[in-house]
């Protein structure tokens, strides 16, 4: 029988600790109502499923990608319930908490000579799983028929294969299983950027301890080939061919991208336009039309500067206003397809356009990428730790029940005539998500201090090269400083791409920004320790 020590019983407690924190959440998440919340986006992902389900032949809408819509076409097809799909991504939730104290744990594998006692390492591994699955975000999310309910469970197990390789294959030289967790971060970060496109902009970094394996190190071809082949080939047939063959079914794909780009940049586009009109550039569009577009496009823009674009304050103007219009005001860009003739000419427009504008206003671009970076990397506010004190369930069924009244098609499948009788039901529901007092005030400590805790990973990595006195981190921090690279590619794509003035895309990042700015904390915590130690060792003057 062990021998019961101080230590094991230190330990036995942080581990308690863990399993109280899971028993919590499951218990948090398990007695509110299963039945799922839904809004008017859902559709993109939802009609898919639908489609298939009632004998249509499935295909991708809105240029959204096909994975999560065949995901809840499989959780349908098993369950025939939407309560399933509740149930399933709780689970992912839960299971996306053990993932982060996976990977919590592999990190401090990575210093070895560790000041901070085992049973406090875990302890804090317990603290960030609490942080996780007690935000109301969280919550709300996995409660959502949006990829956003999953995407935190495909990046952390990619995040915790990249560690477990780093670990063992860069670090200990230990190659038996590099090809499952070097081979598994691949396919994962393929999977994640196909989730949520925006991943696409960290895809190079998520990848970065596999393309220094192929380039840096002395293994024979033999070992290096299947690292990437086998996954790169598993990712184009199972996921990326799928795609490719879904979207050619999706007439409105290209359509709905670029009139999506022009809205989100269209102040860009009108300066263009501008210059255009005004240096009577060769275009191929006659200068008349020209200048009718740039005039409606000049008053949507006024006009969207109004109370409809307070929320996007990051852009000057509100983009969802060009394309969906206001009270008694018709979308521009409806009033761009009645000049043109039709939709397809207004796409070609919208394309023509942005592609025009990225080349020819490369200033404009550079300030509208660093207002967007400036949003998230506020020193004030990391909106990535936006959450709720409570929010009442009653509101989310009631607005859900609006948006299943207007989908006529979803009554044709037995399983969606009932999650609008259960939504209904539950309308006047007095259950409410939260409040958690104790994880919402490190939420909002981390929200003021991320930016801090990215310029100490910085200054780590640096020092640690250079000050022999913290050699100790030379292996640790540049992983720390990889982590906070998924946070950069994905704010890069968004920047470039869209605004982070729409919340959920910055809160879709929650799970791999909390991991760093943990780690951070830890790390300080072990400087701090070393300092201590290294002043308490120094000789005193006059000894």
């Amino acid at each position: 029988m062990p021998k019961l020590t101080l230590s094991r019983c230190l330990n036995s407690l942080a581990l308690l600790t863990l399993a109280v924190v899971f028993g919590w959440a499951a218990w948090e998440r398990f007695r509110l109502p299963l039945t799922p919340f839904v809004d008017p986006d859902v559709w993109a992902y939802l009609g898919p499923a639908l489609d298939t389900l009632l004998g249509e032949r499935f295909r991708n809408w809105f240029g959204q990608c096909f994975l999560y819509p065949w995901f809840l076409y499989i959780l349908l097809r098993l369950g025939s319930n939407f309560r399933w799909i509740t149930l399933v991504q709780g689970l992912h939730g839960l299971g996306t908490g053990a993932l982060l104290f996976a990977g919590w744990m592999e990190l401090r594998r990575l210093l070895p000579a560790s000041r901070v006692p085992a049973f406090v390492f875990k302890l804090l591994g317990a603290e960030l799983v609490a942080v996780y699955l007690f935000s109301t975000a969280t919550i709300q999310f996995e409660r959502t028929l949006r990829p956003e309910s999953v995407f935190p469970f495909v990046v952390i197990l990619q995040v915790y294969c990249n560690l477990h390789f780093i670990r063992a294959c860069l670090l200990e030289g230990r190659r038996s299983r590099f090809l499952l967790s070097g081979g598994s971060a691949v396919f994962l970060s393929i999977a994640a950027s196909l989730l949520k496109p925006s991943f696409s902009g960290a895809l190079l970094l998520a990848n970065l301890p596999t393309i220094i394996f192929l380039f840096w190190t002395d293994q024979p071809l033999r070992c290096k080939f299947p690292l990437v082949a086998v996954p790169v080939v598993a990712a184009a047939l199972l996921l990326l061919w799928p795609e490719s063959t879904f979207r050619q079914r999706d007439p409105t794909a290209s359509r709905y991208l670029f009139e999506s780009l022009f809205s989100i940049h269209a102040d860009l586009i009108n300066k263009q336009m501008e210059q255009d009109l005004t240096g009577h550039a060769v275009t191929p569009y006659p200068p008349q039309s020209l200048a009718s577009t740039h005039t409606a496009l000049t008053e949507a823009l006024h006009d969207s500067r109004g109370e409809n674009g307070k929320y996007w304050p990051a852009l000057g103007f509100n983009p969802d206003y060009l394309r969906f219009g206001g009270p008694g005001k018709p979308p521009f860009l409806r009033q761009l397809t009645s000049l043109l003739g039709n939709e397809d000419q207004t796409a070609e427009f919208c394309r023509y356009y942005y592609w025009r504008t990225m080349r020819g206003q490369p200033a404009g671009m550079a300030v509208k990428i660093a207002r967007q970076f400036a949003v998230f990397y506020s020193p004030w506010n990391c909106p990535a730790y936006l959450t709720y004190k409570s929010f009442s369930l009653a509101e989310q069924y009631r607005q859900g029940t609006a948006c299943l009244i207007s989908q006529p098609k979803l009554q044709r499948y037995s399983a969606g005539a009932t999650l609008l009788a259960d939504a209904t039901a539950l309308t006047d529901s007095p259950l409410r998500i939260g409040p958690y007092k104790l994880t919402g005030w490190i939420n909002r400590f981390l929200s003021k201090t991320h930016l801090c805790w990215c310029l100490w990973a910085g200054l780590l990595t640096v020092f640690a090269w250079r000050k022999p006195s913290l050699f100790a981190f030379r292996k640790v921090a540049p992983v720390l400083l990889l982590l906070y690279g998924y946070n950069f590619g994905t704010v890069l794509m968004l920047a470039i791409g869209h605004s982070l003035d729409v919340g959920r895309y910055s809160q879709y990042q929650f799970a791999y920004t909390l991991l760093p700015d943990f780690v951070s904390i830890w790390l300080t915590i072990e400087a701090l320790l070393l300092t201590a130690n290294y002043w308490k060792h120094q000789p005193r003057a006059g000894g």
